[in-house]
């Protein structure tokens, strides 16, 4: 009898595993109704100057994002903000901040958390100092479908996997802020809380409509 039963529980997970392998292709044959949708938005903030910024080819084909924004607000010649958001439903998509610029030479020094209300919701963002040459960035990031947010990327990733198992389209972004850090630590803080307040409601909203028209 256990022997019957270990073979019925062998058979349940295999059949299980396959249903999931076919639900989890089915999430990549689905195509978005617009095939850059960050693009369009404006996102203005202040009187600041913007810049767009593409990603290099390497980054393209090894990240396979759907849609893309990286936007640079300056005044004058002085960088005050960057916005990063790479959204897609390929696994390998959505990574942390720490794995490009580590790369470039940046190094983290100090970590820590910080809570916003975003598109009327608590978002609780990983917030780290990197340093380089003298200079340093205050990191802002956290991973979101439009639905959730979360800073954390193994939370992130096992909610996507939920979802491809269940034959939903795991369309989500990795939303970065980059603002330089001065003499004067906390306007960075200040002014990466101003920043998100005004600029990340509209991709949250266009990655949950993205996400919810896909075919």
């Amino acid at each position: 009898m256990l022997f019957k039963n270990r073979l019925l529980i062998l058979n349940s997970v295999l059949v299980l595993a396959v249903a999931g392998a076919a639900w989890g292709r089915r999430a990549d044959s689905v195509q978005l109704r617009s095939a850059d949708f960050l693009a369009p938005l404006k996102l203005p903030f202040r009187s600041y100057t913007t810049t767009e910024t593409a990603l290099t080819k390497t980054e393209l084909d090894m990240l396979e994002p759907d849609s893309t924004l990286v936007r640079q607000y300056a005044e004058g010649k002085a960088l005050k903000a960057e916005l990063a958001v790479i959204a897609g439903h390929k696994k390998r998509t959505v990574h942390t901040p720490g794995f490009c610029l580590a790369g470039g030479g940046w190094e983290t020094v100090r970590q820590g958390t910080a809570k916003y209300v975003l598109a009327g919701r608590e978002v609780e963002a990983q917030q780290e100092i990197i340093v380089k040459d003298g200079h340093g960035m205050l990191v802002t990031y956290f991973f979101t479908d439009g639905n959730f947010c979360t800073r954390s990327l193994p939370r992130y990733q096992w909610l996507q996997l939920v979802k491809r198992l269940k034959g939903g389209f795991p369309l989500g972004a990795l939303v970065r802020i980059r603002v330089p850090v001065t003499s004067h630590g906390p306007e960075a803080v200040n002014t990466t809380e101003e920043f998100a307040k005004a600029v990340v409601p509209p991709v949250i909203e266009a990655l949950r409509q993205a996400g919810a028209a896909a075919r």
